[in-house]
């Protein structure tokens, strides 16, 4: 008799189980190697009733360089194998109608909350909307892609699981709280905290609850999951904060730890926790004068604690990224208007490695990508910040308006949602690119004979030095020309002279272009169009054909002024002052006209 079997039990071969009743898995791997993986089957009623089949060899090459959920893996390292961009030239940006937070990427496509409700899907490469879903409310949850499905959170309660390509509803969980806490999703199951104080362990493909754990506060912290056991943290104002573990299949409580009291104010826990071998590490911090906080290392079997790191500033807000046996945490500003810090630690000793001051908070978790970091610094000029790893130096920088996101890193590019509503896609732009982004002369209107300044300003927006030839042109005649060098990601200005002797009287449309000297194909296609100017007869100062007393009348109101604040059409013969030279070119022509 054949009877249908019930119960799918895996053993993953990395630590991780599950058994669950559908015959479908999707299971991450963190790290590269070898994993042996076991199904066991159940069918009550059948003649053998549990049947193992043999175990397959499960061999990771790579380690993929998408960035799957809120610090990159399950651990919450925000490591990424995928090689941290060089220049910090801005590929993309796509405005949504909130405050944007952490994005993923998988696969091509990023996805990333808003605080105006959505959940939005956009091309990696282009920036080009795939979709977005609207949720009761705002969505500062980190979306977790998985399987072909993006788990998120939203302040309307729910988790929603939406089709990764479509972003159809697939299902949607109610708790009792906001969900701003970013999922995990290992062994078919997800795992997720919310507001109402709960974790919750939900089945990935259908929703339905498989068990939920209440703590002492609301769970903002996302889980973190190893070996079987889900950590999270939470704290309730007034409590002591806790850190927990839990027993994944089960939601069973493993152990929990409680924060010290300091200076006799409780000790809260509300960052995510890091999973490095066998060590947890959490971030405790108290409500002093200022927040102050320290990071700890728990043993991750029994939550003994192994020791204080310590780190210097306000700490509560940024998690910890870690390479290797180095821990990275930003801090806020001490005093009002004092830097804050990127702190590197030892991960044993809790010894400072090096220190990087910015010019305000760095409140957003640092990402690593081979050596090199990246944190978000909020402050008067909001910007990312890549650091070298090993030392701290400076790589570069970039303004993205006010910063509440961790970096997300994928194939070389830095992905980062900002407070001014924009996802930023930075990086190395491998195309030749330069613009002409104005190109302005002084004056509307031009004696014949005398000259103007032109300022042309240009902009390498491409992957590559640029050595160019700039020319400017009035209507279809070359006027001026110089040759510029740029290197990536900057811009110039400079002055080109025209010189209008021999030129008909009337007007002339004045634009300028680029060629790039090295003959590659220039990207910005050109050229950039000023506008008009008039060549007319000297001393006609507004440009109505004649010269009279309408031009003398705008003569004498700039006299013996500077330009500027002088009208650059009344120095008319160009020398940025207007005075009797002037008065003396009006009068030669008096009356005369065009």
């Amino acid at each position: 008799m054949i009877v249908p079997i019930t119960q799918y039990s895996w053993v993953f071969g990395d630590g991780n189980t599950t058994t669950i009743t559908t015959p479908i898995i999707y299971h991450a791997y963190s790290k590269i190697g070898n994993y042996t993986a076991t199904l066991t089957v159940m069918a009550p009623g059948s003649i053998v009733e549990n049947s193992s089949q043999t175990p397959a060899l499960v061999k990771v090459l790579a380690a993929p360089t998408d960035w799957p959920m809120f610090h990159h893996d399950l651990l919450h390292t925000g490591y990424s194998t995928s090689p941290a961009p060089t220049t910090n030239q801005t590929l993309w940006s796509y405005k949504t109608g909130g405050g944007v937070g952490s994005p993923a990427v998988v696969y091509g496509i990023v996805y990333v909350g808003s605080s105006d409700g959505n959940v939005y899907a956009l091309n990696a490469t282009t920036g080009a909307l795939a979709w977005k879903y609207k949720t009761g409310g705002g969505v500062d949850s980190s979306p977790a892609a998985s399987g072909g499905v993006v788990y998120v959170g939203s302040e309307d309660d729910n988790v929603y699981a939406l089709n990764a390509t479509t972003g159809a509803l697939m299902w949607n969980y109610k708790t009792g709280g906001a969900v701003e806490s970013s999922p995990a999703i290992t062994g078919g199951l997800v795992y997720v905290g919310s507001d109402d104080e709960n974790v919750y362990a939900l089945n990935a493909s259908t929703g339905a609850l498989v068990w939920n754990y209440m703590t002492n506060g609301p769970v903002y912290s996302s889980p973190a999951v190893a070996n079987s056991v889900v950590y999270v943290t939470a704290t309730t104002p007034g409590q002591d904060g806790n850190a927990y573990a839990l027993n994944a299949s089960t939601g069973a409580l493993v152990w929990n730890y409680t924060a010290p009291d300091y200076n006799g104010r409780e000790g809260w826990m509300t960052n995510s926790p890091l999973v490095v071998g066998d060590v947890v590490f959490v971030i405790v911090w108290w409500e002093l004068t200022v927040r102050w906080g320290s990071v700890f290392s728990l043993n991750a079997s029994t939550g003994a604690l192994i020791r204080s790191l310590g780190a210097s500033g306000q700490i509560g807000q940024s998690d910890l990224a870690v390479a290797g046996d180095v821990v990275f945490i930003g801090t806020a500003p001490i005093a009002p208007a004092g830097p804050g810090y990127v702190l590197a630690l030892n991960a044993t000793t809790g010894a400072l490695l090096w220190q990087y001051e910015s010019d305000n908070s760095a409140f957003c978790s640092p990402s690593i990508a081979g050596d090199v970091i990246l944190v978000g610094v909020d402050s008067s000029n909001c910007h990312v910040l890549a650091l070298n790893a090993s030392t701290g130096m400076l790589v570069w920088s970039r303004a993205v308006g006010p910063m509440a996101s961790s970096p997300a890193i994928a194939d070389g590019v830095v992905y980062v949602g900002s407070g001014d509503g924009n996802v930023y896609a930075l990086g190395f732009n491998p195309i030749h690119s330069v613009a002409v982004t104005n190109a302005a002369p002084s004056k509307t209107v031009i004696g014949r004979s005398y000259g103007d300044i032109v300022n042309v300003t240009v902009a390498n927006q491409g992957g590559f030095t640029e050595t160019f030839n700039i020319t400017l042109y009035a209507n279809a005649t070359s006027i001026a020309s110089q040759n510029m060098t740029l290197p990536v990601g900057t811009s110039a200005t400079t002055t080109l002279v025209w010189s209008t002797t021999g030129l008909a009287y009337g007007n002339y449309i004045i634009s300028a272009k680029v060629t790039l000297m090295s003959g590659e194909t220039n990207q910005w296609t050109g050229p950039l169009t000023y506008g008009t100017v008039k060549v007319t007869i000297p001393g006609d100062i507004n440009g109505d054909g004649v010269v009279n007393a309408r031009d003398l009348s705008i003569l004498a109101t700039n006299w013996l002024e500077k330009v500027p604040p002088a009208a650059a059409n009344a120095d008319i013969n160009g020398d940025g002052v207007v005075n009797a030279r002037d008065l003396s070119i009006l009068a030669g022509n008096w009356l005369g006209h065009t």
